[in-house]
């Protein structure tokens, strides 16, 4: 079996949820397979996969959301609808596992992400001395959304609120939780970058 990290399989997925429209089915695969592939290197069971899959497809179709109405006969939906509804019940597989951050050609060139939240993570990494606590990484996090940094926007109960590179005024925001830095400092450390 191919491994669920390697490029073309994440190519794919993200190509899924990048879409305008997908059927569910698709979907749910996709935003598993990312999933998993963020997760530490224990394998989890085929079974447990399928299931996975099963389970999210068929709490996307329970969602009602509106179809493609360019295609009526299609049940294909939106995923960014999806990941919107998602956004507190399932964890939304970070964009920034299959885009590479733009190595710095020149010592002044500032490195971008495909995320906004992928350079303040590293910040509050390089402010904890290089360590990945996870507690007290959140607790720099919730300094930086105190002094108004960028692209925090409040501290709640469930976690931090922060905007995405697409936020707009009135839009949700996503939420980083003990459990999603995890994943990305996972990531982070995957690309060499902490």
């Amino acid at each position: 079996m191919t491994k669920l990290t390697s490029k073309p399989i994440l190519k794919k997925a993200s190509g899924i949820l990048a879409q305008e429209y997908s059927i569910p089915k698709d979907i749910a695969w996709a935003w598993v397979t990312l999933l998993f592939s963020q997760e530490e290197q224990k394998r989890d069971s085929e079974e447990i996969r399928y299931s996975r899959i099963a389970e999210f497809e068929a709490w996307i179709l329970g969602l009602g959301l509106p179809t493609d109405p360019k295609n009526p006969q299609s049940i294909a939906v939106s995923p960014a609808a999806v990941k919107n509804s998602a956004r507190n019940v399932f964890e939304w597989p970070h964009e920034y596992i299959f885009e590479e951050p733009a190595a710095p050609k020149h010592p002044d060139t500032k490195a971008t992400y495909a995320d906004t939240i992928t350079k303040p993570i590293l910040d509050a990494v390089k402010d904890a001395g290089g360590s990945d606590d996870r507690a007290a990484l959140i607790a720099i996090l919730e300094g930086y959304v105190k002094e108004g940094k960028e692209p925090f926007a409040n501290v709640t109960p469930e976690g931090i609120e922060w905007k995405g590179s697409a936020w707009t005024q009135g839009d949700k925001y996503n939420l980083l939780t003990i459990k999603t830095l995890n994943n990305r400092l996972a990531n982070l450390r995957k690309k060499g970058l902490i």
